[in-house]
């Protein structure tokens, strides 16, 4: 049986599970699927089809960008129990574009209640006290990450970096590269588009 669900339309995402009812009685077949089963689950299962977004695209199409601190991250189910919504509080450092509040709550799919976990592939993750550098869009009534993992370069040792693992993009021509730089340079390089 094929069970699709369907993400809101302001996050464009889409994941699909597969499940089946009929057991398999045959014995001489079970390490094979053993193997198999191993196989599938050591391989990404899936990727999140979405537009690549260059810097130039990002820093135009962003409504927000700042340099942000995480305070907290908090999974909960929607009211319709269908998606884990995760609700990350982000204490903003450094304003780089629009006019953004000293915190502020960005959402993603995904997450974990409980024993329940949700995973969209692509969709940027959060670790308390991280840094990074964070390009915004209000998407109907949240605030999220534009470009899902395109739109988040984490900080360290003064360095921005992003990663694109679980993405996949529109235009096969495409060949994205992570992008990693000196955080100085990175900001510079924002501030000059933004001047365009």
């Amino acid at each position: 049986m094929l069970k699709e669900v369907n993400c809101p339309p302001c996050f464009q995402t889409k994941s699909v599970f597969r499940l089946s009812k009929k057991p398999v009685k045959s014995k001489r077949y079970r390490p094979v699927l053993l193997l198999l089963g191993v196989v599938i689950f050591a391989m990404p299962l899936a990727a999140t089809t979405v537009q690549h977004l260059s810097l130039d695209d990002l820093v135009a199409k962003a409504q927000t960008i700042v340099v942000g601190r995480v305070l907290d991250s908090q999974s909960s189910w929607t009211k319709d129990r269908k998606l884990i919504l995760t609700q990350t509080t982000i204490e903003v450092q450094e304003r780089l574009k629009g006019a953004p509040a000293k915190t502020l709550t960005v959402t993603t799919i995904g997450g974990q209640v409980g024993r329940d976990v949700l995973h969209v592939s692509g969709m940027p993750a959060f670790q308390k006290d991280e840094t990074a550098v964070i390009f915004l869009e209000r998407s109907g009534a949240y605030t999220t990450v534009l470009g899902l993992s395109q739109g988040k370069f984490s900080i360290n040792n003064g360095e921005v970096s992003n990663a694109l693992t679980g993405l996949s993009f529109t235009s096969p021509t495409v060949a994205a590269r992570p992008v990693r730089m000196p955080v100085e340079e990175f900001k510079r390089q924002i501030q000059q588009r933004l001047q365009r």
